[in-house]
């Protein structure tokens, strides 16, 4: 009985941090919050954009994943469809260069991690100016930090989970 508890710790503490289906959810949690920071970026830089009024953290607007179809047909005003151009670009800006910073190496992948810095600074700052919580200034700042923390690190890091379970999982 004791010997096969002991196997049975051995082979948790030989797999610790190495079981697939683990890596695979978290990959996706990641990847869920990587989406919403993502949506709450979108409508502070369109706030920023139209110099507009808070955007309530505490209630996301699950609309704003509409609006490229809207503005693609032109069923936006002339000020929401530049709002969308700006804030959708941003967003679009970063992803590209992450990918870049991934995948191109040298000069141009140091470029590619700056615009990638610059998009989070700017950011960081459209929430904390746009953003609104109840909580007052920490609470603001707080916000920022996290939701920059995660559109930095969370989309990345996910796939790479869910990339790495998958290829363990059908080894």
């Amino acid at each position: 009985m004791g010997s096969r508890i002991a196997g049975a710790m051995n082979n948790v503490a030989n797999n610790r941090g190495n079981v697939p289906i683990l890596k695979l959810v978290l990959g996706i949690v990641l990847l869920g919050f990587f989406v919403l920071a993502l949506m709450m970026d979108v409508q502070t830089s369109e706030a920023f954009i139209l110099n507009g009024g808070k955007v309530a953290v505490t209630s996301l607007n699950w609309n704003i994943l509409r609006q490229p179809i809207d503005l693609a047909q032109g069923n936006l005003s002339m000020d929401m469809a530049k709002a969308v151009m700006w804030g959708w670009g941003c967003l679009l800006i970063y992803l590209v260069c992450v990918v870049g910073e991934t995948t191109i190496h040298g000069r141009l992948g140091g470029i590619f991690k700056t615009g990638a810095f610059l998009i989070v600074a700017f950011d960081f700052w459209t929430n904390m100016n746009y953003g609104t919580l109840p909580s007052g200034m920490g609470g603001q700042v707080g916000f920022a930090v996290i939701t920059s923390f995660i559109v930095a690190f969370f989309g990345v890091l996910g796939l790479n989970l869910i990339f790495s379970a998958t290829a363990e999982m059908t080894r």
